[in-house]
C-alpha cells in the first residue's frame, strides 16, 4: 500500500476541566481516501481508577461501547457509513461532540501505508503505561515519528535534509541523526536518544550519555563537522525523550548539556512539534527554542 494522508486523534478521560487533567485512553485512526477508521481502547482500567477514585468503571465501560461503535466500521450496519468515513472531516465533526468527560485531542496528520500497525503503534506511544517494558519507546521509533512530520508538512522538504550522517572520529564512526541548512545559513545537526528505561535500567541513560558526550567532544576537536559543511556556523543538538525523570537520566540530561545544546521531550506531541520547529526552521518561519 502507498503512503495515504490519515488523521488520528487521541482519547482522554478528564474527571475534571478545572484540573486541567487527563489521562489517555484510546486512539483513533481515520484515513479518508480508505474509508477505513478504527480505534483502540484500554481494557485496563486500573490506572483510570487510581487517576480518578470516584469514577464509576462500569458506567465508562458502557459509554466507551458507544465510542468504539462511532469510530469503527465493522460492518454494513455497524459504525458511521462509506459515505461519512469519505468526508475528510469526518473525525474533527464527531470528536466535537465530547466536551465532558470523555474529550478528544487535536487532529493530527500523517502518512500510513500500514493502518492497522500504525495505529497500535499509536496507541503503544500515547496510552503508555498498558505497554510491555520491551515496548517502550526507542530512538528508532523517535525518528519515526519525526520523518512522518517532515514527510506530511511537504514532499519535497525532505529532500533538503541529510540523515544518518556518519563521521569518522578516529577510534570509531559515528552516526548523526539529521542535519540541514537553515533560511539564515546556518547548519543544524540533531542527534536523538531515548532514555525511556525501567527505576533500574536507567543506570543506560547515563553510560550512554557520557559515550555521547565523548563522541561530540571528538567530533568537535577534530573539526570533522567544518570539513562536511566547510562552516564554523554549526549547531550541534540532542533532542531527548524521557518519560520518567529519574537520578540517572537527570545526571544524563547534564553530561549532554555539557556538549551540545539539549532538549527535552515527554510525549508523542512534543516530537512531533520538535518536527515542526525543523521544517520550520528549513522554510524561515521560525526558530527552535
Amino acid at each position: 500500500m502507498d503512503n495515504k494522508l490519515c488523521k488520528y486523534t487521541v482519547l482522554r478521560y478528564v474527571p475534571d476541566e478545572n484540573r486541567e487533567e487527563f489521562i489517555n485512553i484510546g486512539v483513533v485512526l481515520h484515513s479518508p481516501e480508505d474509508k477505513y477508521i478504527d480505534c483502540i481502547i484500554t481494557t485496563n482500567f486500573s490506572r483510570v481508577s487510581v487517576f480518578d477514585d470516584e469514577i464509576d468503571i462500569p458506567f465508562l465501560k458502557i459509554v466507551l461501547s458507544g465510542v468504539k461503535e462511532d469510530f469503527s466500521k465493522n460492518s454494513m450496519v455497524s459504525g458511521p457509513s462509506y459515505e461519512d468515513l469519505a468526508d475528510k472531516n469526518y473525525l474533527e465533526k464527531a470528536t466535537s461532540i465530547y466536551i465532558n468527560q470523555l474529550q478528544f485531542s487535536k487532529i493530527n496528520l500523517f502518512r500510513s501505508s500500514d493502518f492497522d500497525t500504525d495505529l497500535f503503534n499509536l496507541y503503544k506511544v500515547y496510552v503508555h503505561f498498558e505497554v510491555q517494558k520491551k515496548s517502550r519507546l526507542t530512538d528508532q521509533e523517535v525518528k519515526s515519528i519525526m520523518n512522518k512530520v517532515i514527510r506530511t508538512k511537504t514532499h519535497n522538504l525532505d529532500q533538503s535534509l541529510e540523515k544518518n550522517l556518519k563521521f569518522d572520529i578516529g577510534s570509531e564512526q559515528i552516526e548523526l541523526d539529521y542535519a540541514y541548512k537553515t533560511k539564515k545559513k546556518e547548519i543544524k545537526i540533531i542527534k536523538t536518544f531515548s532514555f525511556d528505561y525501567t527505576l533500574r535500567g536507567s543506570k543506560q541513560a547515563a553510560q550512554l550519555a557520557k559515550e555521547w558526550a565523548y563522541n561530540f567532544n571528538k567530533l568537535k576537536s577534530k573539526d570533522r563537522l567544518k570539513e562536511h559543511f566547510e562552516t564554523n556556523n554549526v549547531d550541534l543538538t540532542s533532542l531527548v525523550y524521557i518519560k520518567d525523570l529519574t537520578k540517572n537520566v537527570k545526571i544524563a540530561l547534564e553530561i549532554l548539556k555539557e556538549e551540545t545544546k539539549t532538549f527535552e521531550v515527554h510525549n508523542h506531541l512534543q516530537i512531533e512539534d520538535f518536527a515542526d520547529q525543523m521544517v520550520d526552521e528549513m522554510t524561515g518561519q521560525s526558530k527552535i527554542v
